[in-house]
């Protein structure tokens, strides 16, 4: 668009300065057949044809410094047109940088705010992982109080077998030294003081003796047996074993008594 207003003005320049040429040179044309005619007439007209030749140049003269001002002046208002398009062309080179540079400031923009949503979903998502892990340590914790309780409960019980225990045999212990004493002691009989009556022996009692110290004797052997199997497993069965066990040797002890 620029090169054809250039183009467009000096094609008017050119068409301006042929125009002041062929007006210049048409005076001049008409001077020559003027003094031609002159020439013909008379000799007392020849003051009149110098006063009219001297007319024409005059008015050629006047006519040329006309449009050599006209000609300066077009020449300042291209110069002035091509000044003003030369600022034109800087200024929309200025803009179609600045619209290049806005450009490239929304693509960044638009990166930087994808970035931005792709972090938030990845924060959101680290969030609920960590509420979740959260949960579930709460939950561990929880479960591993209840085993903590469930430990100091079953340590309490086998503290109180053992000492049901040891006081079973202590109370054993007792009654078997009672038992041997019994056993061991004579008895001094004096002839005079009883007649000699038979005494019949029940080999029945002696048995029935027997039978009932080695069940006792079994009775605690499985009573210190459920303890040890109580004080390993520390479950509620082997604790109820050993409860069992206990009862049955302290009926047998109470019955032998």
């Amino acid at each position: 668009m620029i090169n054809f207003c250039y183009g467009f003005i000096a094609g008017g320049l050119t068409y301006l300065v042929q125009a002041a040429g062929r007006s210049a040179t048409l005076p001049t044309k008409k001077h020559k057949d003027q003094v031609d005619k002159d020439q013909n007439r008379n000799a007392a007209n020849n003051q009149d044809g110098c006063a009219e030749n001297f007319s024409v140049f005059s008015s050629r003269a006047l006519l040329s410094e006309k449009d050599r001002e006209e000609l300066v002046a077009l020449r300042e208002q291209v110069e002035d047109l091509k000044t003003q398009l030369s600022e034109k062309d800087e200024l929309l080179k200025s803009a179609e940088l600045s619209k290049n540079e806005m450009a490239s400031i929304y693509v960044q923009f638009d990166e930087l705010k994808n970035e931005a949503a792709e972090k938030d979903s990845l924060i959101k998502s680290t969030q609920l992982q960590l509420s979740d892990a959260k949960i579930k340590l709460a939950d561990k914790q929880a479960a591993v109080e209840k085993l903590q309780w469930e430990a100091m409960t079953s340590n309490k019980k086998v503290e109180r077998l053992q000492e049901d225990l040891d006081k079973v045999q202590g109370d054993i212990s007792a009654f078997m030294l009672f038992i041997e004493g019994l056993t061991r002691k004579d008895f001094a009989i004096s002839a005079g003081d009883y007649d000699d009556v038979p005494y019949p022996l029940d080999e029945n009692d002696d048995f029935d003796y027997e039978m009932d110290m080695q069940k006792l004797e079994a009775a605690r052997e499985a009573y210190i047996a459920a303890v040890l199997a109580a004080k390993e497993n520390q479950d509620d069965q082997s604790i109820a074993a050993a409860a069992g066990a206990r009862f049955h040797l302290q009926s047998l002890v109470l019955k032998q008594n």
